[in-house]
């Protein structure tokens, strides 16, 4: 076969596939625009309100460490009618759970000041690795789309004319030939004398 010819067995199969093609270009969009909200929205959450939530609770857990000294050297400084010192065990426990709540609060606003700082370039990286893709579907998919309907639309036309029958055509050069090749074998009409055929 030729590179200009085609086999088409179905032009119901061209259908179906703009159709799929068409089902693609709305799923392969609707994709790339969720996953770019996703990440635009991800970004402005790190930056703004991780930070900013991390920042305040390292200063709440910073007041609460200092509420929970101030409790302790008061229980250690008081003495009981007994000469005996009061237990100071729960406000140890309590200043050590708010002194790991701090540790843990001021190393998760560190990574969230990183993730704010790496977070933009990683989304830079990914919206070029996106652009081929929103460029298939903005430029690529809606031509072939096009393409395929006007393949259809010809072939529909060209199978739904008449074929054109080509024995009718040549009928009236058949029929010339059939007399010409009798006329040479000598089965034509009588000649006349003094003439050849």
């Amino acid at each position: 076969m030729e590179p200009t010819q085609a086999n088409v067995v179905s032009i119901e199969v061209l259908q179906r596939l703009r159709t799929a093609m068409i089902r693609c270009r709305e799923e392969l969009g609707l994709a790339i625009s969720e996953a770019d909200s996703d990440v635009d929205r991800t970004v402005v959450w790190v930056e703004h309100d991780r930070i900013m939530h991390w920042r305040g609770r390292v200063q709440r857990l910073g007041e609460d460490l200092n509420n929970a000294r101030s409790a302790l050297f008061r229980k250690e400084t008081v003495t009981s009618s007994k000469d005996s010192k009061p237990s100071v065990v729960d406000e140890k426990k309590t200043l050590e759970r708010v002194k790991a709540s701090l540790a843990d609060a001021e190393r998760r606003g560190q990574l969230s000041r990183a993730w704010a700082t790496a977070l933009p370039r990683e989304q830079a990286l990914l919206k070029a690795g996106i652009g081929p893709i929103a460029a298939m579907v903005d430029r690529d998919l809606p031509l072939a789309i096009a393409a395929l309907e006007r393949m259809s639309i010809s072939l529909e036309r060209y199978a739904r004319d008449a074929a054109v029958d080509l024995r009718s055509l040549l009928e009236p050069e058949v029929e010339a030939e059939k007399v010409q090749g009798t006329r040479r074998s000598g089965g034509g009409p009588p000649s006349v004398e003094g003439q050849s055929p």
